[in-house]
């Protein structure tokens, strides 16, 4: 790829991931839960307790979001389940290890949650990369799952286009973007990453971010129920492409034409290893859970969750 076309790529990751950004953010908790931490797989992890009755309700959130992501989606549920939401490793208020990022690690670390609470069986829900974690816990752990919803989620990240593969960034400015130096090597996109997230936090999105492009999804061997809704064209990061001059225009018209085919490729993928699974394809929407949807969000999954 040429420089011209990668600074481009670079103002492109910098508009697109501005939508997850408020992961960090500071702001008043008026969510009805209670608040814990447990200590498994040698790392303390920080868990929400909506409360509620029945089969348990596991929300599990993007990459560098938290639990939080969920006050106040996940509420909704507590008159049929006990609704819980995990932040993983490295996010949020849970420990910061060195290791421990891939998706084997990740998936254990839930198991491991759940034997703490005494829980047997569960309800998976997840948002974006949390869709490697739920695949992989469905497909080992076949008898612990009840049922599977993917939020934007239900991608093979093995089968991600070079093209696409970028590391996300925390804000939307301008300056934000990588300097000449952090652009000339794997050492430099590190420091950059670090530069913007901070030495810890920007290590744990590097480490996953290597970890899930590594991961293969197994959809055959998920054997629960699965809903998947999926967002084809991300309209917001369209408009933005349209204001920018040629030719940094048509570079990113570009990328996003390239990303919308995956995205289809992944949809036919799932049905194909999941023919059972109900599948939304929401157009135009946003990936920021929950979708920009949240109200047939809501019906589909309350509808797909009592059957």
């Amino acid at each position: 790829m040429k420089k011209e076309q990668l600074k481009v790529l670079w103002l492109l990751i910098v508009l697109m991931c501005a939508r997850n950004s408020d992961a960090q953010s500071e702001s008043i908790d008026k969510s009805p839960h209670k608040t814990g931490f447990v200590r498994v797989n040698n790392v303390k992890l920080h868990y929400l307790d909506w409360g509620g009755k029945g089969e348990t309700l596991l929300f599990l959130h993007g990459m560098g979001d938290t639990a939080h992501r969920y006050d106040d989606f996940a509420p909704r549920f507590t008159n049929q389940f006990r609704v819980l939401g995990l932040t993983r490793r490295g996010h949020g208020e849970s420990e910061i290890p060195e290791i421990g990022y891939d998706t084997v690690t990740l998936v254990e670390d839930i198991r491991q949650f759940l034997d703490a609470l005494r829980i047997e069986r569960v309800v998976l829900a997840g948002h974006s990369f949390a869709g490697d974690e739920l695949t992989r816990f469905a497909a080992v752990h076949p008898g612990r799952v009840i049922k599977v919803v993917y939020f934007d989620s239900a991608f093979d990240h093995s089968r991600v286009p070079e093209s696409l593969r970028f590391k996300p960034v925390h804000g939307g400015g301008l300056e934000n973007l990588p300097t000449k130096k952090e652009s000339e090597s794997p050492d430099g996109e590190r420091q950059w990453i670090n530069r913007l997230w901070g030495d810890e936090r920007g290590r744990t999105i590097y480490s996953m971010m290597k970890g899930t492009y590594s991961e293969t999804h197994e959809y055959a061997k998920v054997k629960a129920p699965a809903l998947a809704f999926f967002v084809i064209g991300y309209q917001k990061d369209v408009d933005r492409a349209e204001t920018l001059p040629e030719p940094q225009r048509r570079y990113v018209l570009q990328f996003l034409k390239t990303q919308r085919k995956y995205h289809e490729q992944e949809i036919e993928h799932f049905k194909k290893e999941i023919p059972d699974g109900r599948v939304i394809v929401f157009t135009n929407a946003v990936h920021q859970f929950p979708l920009d949807r949240e109200n047939e969000v809501l019906r589909e999954m309350r509808a797909f969750l009592v059957k």
